[in-house]
């Protein structure tokens, strides 16, 4: 997906959220914000979110002088979270159907987000999810996937939303995943570390997209990245983010996420707050289906 003009008001929300805590002295917060109009007045419109989004983090850490000025936050939601896991295992463990509980508690945790201007409530959307209808739902065809996969790749997205995922996987149970973070902080996007307090290396085998895009493009990622990727047989690709930057790729994935934007929504078919289980087209290579583009509406 290319940039729109509209991703410039929740870039610039994001952006005073983030001078909101702090860790910019108040002296500092103009020049610093002036910069970074600067920046936006001269972006490329044909890029993808994402990638914007790392070239503007970059921007931000450099004005910041901090490598990693979400770092407190992660930690908080990852551990709330986690002190949380007990009550959601329990909902999951007394579901009748299990796997549909854990995927409707991983795809309410991707309300957990510090990018977009739409802030969403995470236990208000727990309590909905659990028995809403899904404005998309092919969580049917996932589990069907699963069943005949050798090789699961789940991408992941924001921290404390990561413990939502651990519950999936556990809930999976396949024995060969892959559980991919960013290769370096971005907002509060998951790395390494955060993917290891959680416990999902327990699980999972963790890598990294190989950068810190916001997202998962391709063109960005390391190549070790790239070969897990076009090897696996099913991706999971969680949140808005991994949406814009995989949506024309070709490959059997699932984009789980709440709609979080107009422009997403109008994309999909969905409005802001509801839940999606989207599955993108197979290549036209493996399908037959496909001559020169995926078409991921159907």
């Amino acid at each position: 997906m290319n940039l729109s003009i509209e991703c410039i008001p929740c870039i610039l929300n994001s952006i005073i959220r983030l001078f909101r805590l702090g860790i910019l002295p108040e002296e500092d917060k103009e020049p610093a914000l002036r910069r970074l109009l600067e920046f936006l007045s001269q972006v490329n419109y044909q890029q993808s979110p994402p990638t914007l989004g790392r070239e503007l983090h970059r921007l931000i850490r450099r004005e910041l002088n901090n490598p990693d000025p979400y770092y407190e936050i992660k930690k908080k939601y990852n551990q709330l979270m986690l002190d949380m896991y007990p009550v959601f295992k329990e909902i999951v463990d007394q579901a009748a159907n299990p796997f549909n509980a854990a995927l409707r508690l991983a795809v309410a945790g991707n309300v957990i987000d510090f990018g977009p201007q739409q802030q969403l409530d995470v236990m208000e959307t727990i309590d909905r999810v659990m028995n809403a209808q899904f404005a998309i739902d092919d969580s049917k065809h996932l589990k069907k996937d699963l069943k005949s996969a050798n090789t699961l790749l789940y991408i992941g997205d924001n921290c404390g939303e990561i413990v939502f995922d651990r519950l999936f996987l556990e809930t999976i149970a396949h024995p060969h995943m892959y559980y991919a973070v960013r290769g370096a902080p971005v907002i509060n996007d998951a790395t390494i570390e955060d993917s290891k307090m959680v416990g999902i290396d327990e699980i999972a085998n963790i890598i990294t997209t190989g950068d810190d895009t916001p997202g998962t493009v391709l063109e960005n990622s390391s190549e070790d990245f790239r070969q897990i990727f076009h090897k696996a047989d099913v991706i999971i690709a969680k949140g808005q983010g991994n949406l814009e930057g995989l949506i024309e790729v070709p490959q059997n994935i699932y984009f789980l996420l709440v709609t979080k934007c107009e422009i997403i929504g109008n994309r999909l078919g969905t409005i802001v707050g509801e839940f999606v289980v989207k599955k993108g087209r197979a290549s036209a290579v493996k399908t037959g289906e496909l001559k020169t583009k995926m078409v991921i509406n159907s």
